[in-house]
């Protein structure tokens, strides 16, 4: 069994999640992790092609 976690950072707000247990969404072919539901929405609304970023009217902010 492999207990290894893959760590990547959250594209809106920078926090660190685990891919095995966080949000996903993918876009141009791209995987995206989220920390919350808030931040997975807030990237999907943003248009295609752009990246939101920031902590304004984040999980976190």
């Amino acid at each position: 069994m492999n207990d290894q976690k893959t760590e990547t950072k959250d594209p809106v707000c920078g926090m660190t999640v685990d891919e095995a247990n966080a949000l996903h969404t993918e876009r141009d072919g791209k995987d995206f992790y989220f920390c919350s539901a808030q931040c997975q929405q807030k990237f999907r609304d943003a248009p295609a092609g752009t990246y939101p970023s920031g902590k304004s009217s984040c999980c976190c902010g």
